[in-house]
């Protein structure tokens, strides 16, 4: 499956494109049913209500009309095959501080995947971005995103929801 997009960055293994939803659902009539396909309910349990129950190509135009809306989409594929494997999210808060989330399909846990995509997005942002500081929230059950966001070197927030973990990784420490 070929998405619509503009190439933003590449990894070893990943291309990350920028998604442009409205020419993608002219262009592409297999974004849809992948979209149903990734959001599986292992996937999506803690993110936000509006990622439940994507169970057929209706859920998930309203799923991408509303994550659009929100943030800027970045689709996820292998370099080497055009199948769309996840998504990485951006919501800018100001023209420095940005909010990112991710997810892969289920079938690409455990890989390193995500360690690469966010890798990757950290060093385009450094060159590209006028970013200082990414925000990432996650259920605090997550234990494999925990790791993965202090390995890259994110750091733990003061948060006053139990449920919720909020972590910073801020550009100008990079500096030292």
């Amino acid at each position: 499956m070929k998405v619509y997009s503009e190439s933003i960055f590449t990894t070893e293994r990943l291309k990350v494109s920028k998604l442009y939803h409205k020419h993608a659902i002219k262009q592409e009539t297999c974004l849809l049913p992948r979209i149903v396909e990734l959001l599986r309910p292992a996937v999506v349990e803690a993110l936000p209500p509006y990622f439940q129950q994507i169970n057929n190509e209706k859920d998930a135009l309203r799923w991408l009309n509303t994550v659009c809306s929100e943030s800027q989409l970045f689709a996820v594929s292998f370099k080497d095959q055009a199948l769309l494997i996840g998504f990485l999210f951006v919501h800018e808060q100001s023209k420095s501080t940005v909010h990112i989330g991710y997810l892969l399909g289920e079938a690409y846990w455990r890989q390193g995947i995500a360690s690469e995509l966010l890798s990757g997005f950290i060093d385009w942002a450094k060159q590209h971005t006028s970013y200082h500081c990414l925000v990432a929230g996650l259920d605090g059950d997550n234990q494999a995103s925990k790791r993965l966001l202090l390995k890259l070197g994110f750091s733990l927030q003061a948060t006053s929801d139990a449920n919720t973990q909020i972590y910073h990784y801020n550009f100008h420490l990079d500096l030292a």
